[in-house]
């Protein structure tokens, strides 16, 4: 009986976790055709989880993997409806609850979340919290420090974390270079470029081709704004007013060519000089 009574527990936790992954293949179902989304509480899964917590973290990521390779965004924003934002976003909060020394769903959290500014707050603390937890890594650590720099504003916790990726790489001179222009506040955008690019060489060398070239498409955006900026300024100071539009920079010489906009819009230049996109996508920048 007393033997009996000591597998109740692994019989338990196996008909929990048999529970959880019959349930996630359901967590988007089509009704009228219409996507019903749903996830199930982190804190049951820690209980039903039991012994297998590392495996459900698994199915979890996989789950939003999975769904990422399959949905479409909506064709005039590039960006998904607020309640697919939600369930990505507690999938992955899930995966790396059951299992925060899982790497795979920080970096889906970062390319799929943080770059379409959703919950910006939110899930770079997860970031942070994973970059804390996994105490050698120097990848999270850059993650979150270059966050708090670009969309959130916090310098302080910026330079720290950034000071930390190089600390746990041995010294990476990219690391410390982005430390050092945090600290003097240096130009967001050219920031941002060399981020993505860091982050698309990343994704590249682990094989994640889908998730680089959804980057890709920001760092193009990028480019071009940066590009027209550098215009917009050489014009500010020669004439001392801004061109009245891109076309004008083109015609004196301080542009080649209008950059092409990837997302089908097109570049112009407000009222206070910025450079912007006509399509809601270019709110990546800032």
């Amino acid at each position: 009986m007393r033997r009996l009574t000591s597998l109740i527990p692994w019989f338990t936790a196996l008909c929990g976790t048999a529970l959880y992954l019959y349930a996630l293949p359901l967590a988007t179902v089509k009704k009228s055709q219409q996507e019903q989304l749903f996830t199930i509480p982190a804190n049951f899964l820690r209980v039903v989880s039991g012994q297998f917590k590392e495996l459900s973290a698994d199915v979890s990521f996989l789950n939003a993997l999975t769904w990422l390779g399959e949905v479409k965004t909506q064709p005039d924003t590039h960006r998904y409806r607020p309640e697919q934002y939600e369930w990505l976003h507690n999938t992955l909060k899930n995966s790396v609850a059951l299992d925060p020394y899982f790497l795979d769903p920080y970096y889906l959290m970062n390319s799929a979340l943080i770059w379409d500014r959703y919950k910006l707050a939110e899930v770079n603390g997860l970031i942070a919290k994973g970059a804390d937890t996994r105490s050698w890594d120097s990848m999270l650590a850059f993650f979150a420090g270059f966050n708090y720099y670009y969309f959130l504003d916090d310098n302080d916790k910026s330079f720290s974390y950034l000071k930390e990726a190089s600390k746990r790489s041995g010294g990476n001179p990219f690391y410390d270079s982005l430390a050092a222009r945090v600290a003097y506040k240096a130009n967001k955008i050219e920031l941002a470029i060399m981020y993505l690019e860091q982050q698309i060489h990343e994704l590249e060398l682990q094989g994640l081709q889908n998730q680089a070239a959804s980057l890709q498409r920001r760092l193009d955006l990028l480019k071009g704004i940066h590009q027209i900026e550098l215009a917009v300024e050489s014009y500010r100071k020669l004439f001392g007013k801004l061109p009245a539009d891109i076309h004008e920079l083109v015609k004196l010489g301080a542009l080649v060519s209008i950059p092409k906009e990837p997302n089908g819009g097109s570049f112009y230049i407000d009222s206070s000089g910025r450079v912007k996109s006509t399509r809601l996508f270019s709110r990546i920048c800032g």
